[in-house]
């Protein structure tokens, strides 16, 4: 006999059609995405206060809305979306530029830079606020670019790396979190070695200048700010060297400063002496 399959029962077109998910229709009300929303979007996801963390708030969404007409599910899915297509690309970028950069920055920036992600004040959160970065820009002398671009350099090479550290000393595993106890622990741990995070790091004197170089003596005045001032120039007007003897200018300041002790003192006797008189006057 044969086997006979009714119709009505098809097993392999119902699994089939079973297994395709059904595909939403567009919502006809939706605005259209247009080139002037999108670069609205890209521009504050790349501002300097949102390229560190391009997660906008409830009101951020709100503010983007009004700015672009988009729905506030538009926004949320163009920023998923675009934070691996557009953001992490962009952030790469920017980070071998940051290697370039690095070359660039003195030693005593860098240990600024690493003194300040890994206080115990910033090493749970080290986004910089606005307010900061402009601290550390005026700190360090460094501009916003070379700032960002540090940070997001940097929160790979050194912070994770310090996390994964601190979890080692503390016996986690790479899955846990580290606990207050622990951030206290870290907290008296590096404040009895690393610096204030803003205290400013010593930057290098200037060289000295080379020993054939023409150098006046030492002032006078700093030991006795009442001699009086030495000629100010040592130049002429012709830009050569006057030749000075600063042995015998040295002499006529302690003459002349000897001179008023002297003139200051029979002033002083004079009026005794009229003190004197005036009162046998009386």
């Amino acid at each position: 006999d044969h086997c006979r399959i009714s119709h009505h029962t098809r097993p392999f077109e119902t699994m089939s059609t079973a297994s395709k998910p059904k595909r939403k229709k567009p919502d006809p009300n939706a605005a259209k995405l247009t080139p002037e929303a999108t670069q609205h979007l890209k521009d504050w996801m790349m501002s300097p206060e949102h390229v560190d963390h391009p997660y906008p708030t409830e009101d951020d969404k709100t503010d983007l809305m009004a700015l672009t007409g988009l729905s506030r599910k538009q926004i949320t899915c163009w920023f998923s979306n675009n934070r691996k297509r557009f953001w992490k690309p962009k952030m790469d970028e920017m980070g071998k530029e940051a290697n370039l950069m690095g070359n660039t920055l003195s030693e005593h920036t860098v240990d600024y830079l690493k003194n300040w992600m890994l206080s115990p004040e910033h090493i749970q959160n080290p986004y910089p606020t606005p307010q900061e970065k402009l601290q550390i820009m005026a700190d360090t002398g460094i501009d916003k670019k070379q700032l960002i671009c540090w940070f997001s350099n940097n929160r790979k090479r050194i912070w994770k790396v310090k996390i994964q550290e601190l979890k080692d000393l503390y016996g986690l595993s790479a899955e846990e979190n580290l606990s207050d106890e622990h951030w206290e622990m870290y907290a008296r741990t590096a404040s009895a070695v690393a610096p204030t995070p803003f205290a400013a790091i010593a930057v290098p004197p200037p060289e000295a200048p080379p020993p054939d170089a023409h150098m006046p003596p030492p002032d006078l005045h700093d030991a006795d700010p009442t001699l009086p001032v030495p000629p100010p120039d040592l130049h002429d007007v012709d830009g050569g060297i006057v030749e000075v003897d600063y042995a015998a200018i040295a002499a006529a300041e302690v003459v002349e400063s000897m001179m008023r002790e002297h003139e200051d003192g029979n002033e002083k006797k004079k009026q005794k002496t009229e003190d004197t008189v005036e009162s046998y006057a009386v």
